[in-house]
């Protein structure tokens, strides 16, 4: 007969586990059916403890800071933050994992926005601007104009869907950025531009006087007929009304131009550079969600690599996912500040 009989404490053993991987799944789908955390809960807890003043590459993964720190000055970001569902966060974990095993032969390593060091999920973002530095007597208010200008803009809460996947390099940084470029869902395809016709051949032997009445017909309307003298323009705010952009420009990303502008508009006001020129580019290609980086430049087979794993993976299931924007998000220093998209309707929100 054996010393010890573990029969009891084998079924013991079992039972616990089973009832250990019951509660599991319970806890597990209690939490997909839980509604999305509000973005007030994210801004109490995304501030970052400072480790040292000091430029060192060895705390970051060997990045570099834009903006060396300074005493009295306040790094600063504006941007849109997207919170993936667990879904979409596992579809592009899956094409991230995907692509390092592709790009391994060619000594390629990326890292991962989609997780901290600690391994926890962390929120994506699309720049509003660059990263600046505000003084101590600027933050206060530059928040409050900030806010002030998204109140009063006229864009409302709308999506945002995935279009493509490319590299992008930035010199500051000197890494490498996988991103996903978005455009807003719903937009119509960029009508034809307007052409005005050409104005008819004035002949030779016209008088002067007709050459004129010509030229002030086709270049000028005539008063009373819907036109106006100069004089009687109205003076806009360049900081709340920035001029739009090029007409061709518009239906791709109407929402994120007119905040871009916005942005703009009060960042130069304290001598801070814009984020986006738009000088004959397209917005397609310059509003991105960054989901993995690298030190390694993106060659021509790099890129090959990508493209074949993004269409042979999940590319259907990336662009189907949505992008919902409901506010802008203003860091300075580790604070961050959610200033609210206007809603029509609401009372005292989005008027002006």
């Amino acid at each position: 007969m054996a010393l010890v009989d573990y029969s009891s404490s084998d079924s013991e053993s079992e039972a616990g586990e089973a009832a250990s991987a019951t509660k599991r799944q319970k806890t597990t789908a209690d939490s997909a059916a839980l509604p999305p955390l509000p973005d007030a809960f994210h801004d109490l807890y995304a501030s970052t403890v400072r480790v040292s003043t000091s430029d060192d590459p060895t705390l970051h993964q060997g990045r570099k800071r834009v903006n060396p720190h300074r005493v009295g000055s306040w790094p600063s970001h504006l941007y849109i933050e997207w919170h993936p569902t667990t879904s979409q966060r596992n579809v592009l974990s899956t094409l991230l994992s995907d692509l390092q095993t592709a790009l391994a032969p060619l000594s390629v390593s990326i890292t991962s926005f989609l997780e901290s060091d600690l391994g926890t999920p962390q929120p994506l973002h699309i720049s509003l601007s660059r990263p600046i530095v505000l003084s101590t007597a600027e933050k206060d208010d530059f928040l409050e104009q900030l806010i002030a200008r998204i109140k009063r803009s006229n864009v409302g809460p709308f999506d945002l869907a995935p279009r493509g996947l490319e590299w992008h390099r930035t010199s500051e940084s000197e890494r490498s950025f996988l991103v996903l470029r978005v455009g807003s869902t719903g937009c119509p395809p960029a009508p034809a531009a307007i052409v005005p016709p050409a104005p008819a051949p004035v002949p030779a032997s016209a008088s002067v006087a007709d050459r004129r009445s010509s030229r002030k017909r086709v270049g000028k309307p005539e008063k009373g007929k819907g036109s106006s003298s100069k004089t009687d323009a109205p003076t806009i705010s360049p900081s709340d009304n920035p001029p739009p952009l090029p007409t061709q420009q518009q239906p791709h990303n109407p929402e994120l131009a007119a905040l871009l502008q916005r942005c703009n508009a009060l960042v130069q006001e304290y001598q801070q550079p814009p984020l986006y020129a738009f000088s004959g580019g397209s917005d397609d290609d310059a509003f991105h969600i960054s989901i993995a980086w690298s030190f390694v430049a993106p060659s021509a087979d790099v890129k090959r690599h990508t493209e074949r794993v993004f269409a042979a993976g999940p590319q259907a299931e990336v662009l189907a996912m949505r992008v919902p924007v409901r506010g802008v998000k203003a860091k300075i220093g580790n604070v961050i500040t959610h200033a609210e998209l206007p809603v029509r309707g609401k009372r005292g929100v989005g008027e002006g």
